[in-house]
């Protein structure tokens, strides 16, 4: 399976992560972070090579804490996109449209919790995300899911199917004041289940500021300091431009990130 594969090869490269000195960190529990979901939000991205994290991570020790679940640090992220047959959802982002969600199922692959989510996008920048709790990432079919989707969304299980496998590992961080959350991808692969292609990132880091509008953010200063400018780029499209047939999609308004993310790591195709 796609998935167990991923997590095998991954093994081979954890090493790297002993450089990023995560026990530096004071740690908080889930249970404490569940005051801070911050389902309703203002999100903010950057990316940035694997070599610039630890220096990135040693100016962050002081504001904020790390997740830690069992002694871990760091956990297996498992996303399935679903999108329409045309990718009607990729081409909102693609044509730049201010108002777009996405669709996507996703396990926490260390805790063994399945969620189907709903993530909208609206015009003024604000984020928003409901869920469900799912047994797998292929029930959007039953009865609960199907249910779920046409109430909160403009499509019906039926015209979806699942597009993109995306992997990766998150650490967690989260500010003194537990009004921001500040999650750190790292480790990722995408693989379409069409093409049958897969990618791997293995020198990139996608950053995502996650917080209330009005609080203050510590880590933008870090950012400033190592000169990190704001870079968004959803993983979903950026999986989806790498791994789709041309023909099949447009990758016009991302040209210019996918050139600036292959001079951090150039693209591995597997």
């Amino acid at each position: 399976m796609y998935i167990g594969n991923y997590y095998q090869n991954l093994i081979e490269r954890m090493t790297r992560l002993a450089d990023l000195k995560l026990n530096s960190f004071d740690s908080i529990s889930l249970s404490q972070m569940e005051d801070i979901r911050l389902m309703k939000r203002i999100d903010k991205k950057f990316v940035l090579p694997l070599n610039l994290l630890p220096q990135l991570l040693d100016r962050l020790t002081v504001d904020y804490d790390i997740q830690e679940i069992d002694g871990k640090r760091s956990f297996g992220y498992a996303t399935l996109y679903y999108d329409t047959a045309d990718y009607e959802m990729y081409r909102a982002h693609q044509n730049g449209k201010l108002n777009r969600l996405k669709v996507r199922t996703r396990e926490y692959v260390d805790s063994n919790l399945c969620f189907l989510e709903i993530k909208r996008k609206s015009n003024k920048g604000i984020t928003k995300k409901i869920r469900i709790s799912r047994k797998t990432h292929e029930s959007i079919q039953e009865e609960e899911s199907s249910s779920f989707l046409s109430s909160n969304s403009p499509y019906c299980s039926r015209s979806l199917e699942g597009k993109l496998w995306s992997l990766y590992q998150r650490i967690t961080l989260v500010n003194k004041e537990k009004t921001e959350r500040l999650t750190i991808d790292h480790s990722l692969c995408f693989r379409n289940r069409y093409t049958g292609k897969s990618i791997s990132l293995p020198e990139l880091v996608i950053i995502e500021i996650k917080k209330n509008q009005s609080s203050y953010s510590p880590v933008m200063n870090s950012l400033n300091q190592l000169r990190i400018r704001p870079k968004g780029m959803s993983k979903y499209c950026l999986g989806v431009a790498l791994t789709e047939n041309p023909e099949k999609v447009k990758k016009n308004l991302f040209k210019a990130k996918l050139l600036g993310i292959n001079k951090i790591t150039p693209f591995q195709y597997e």
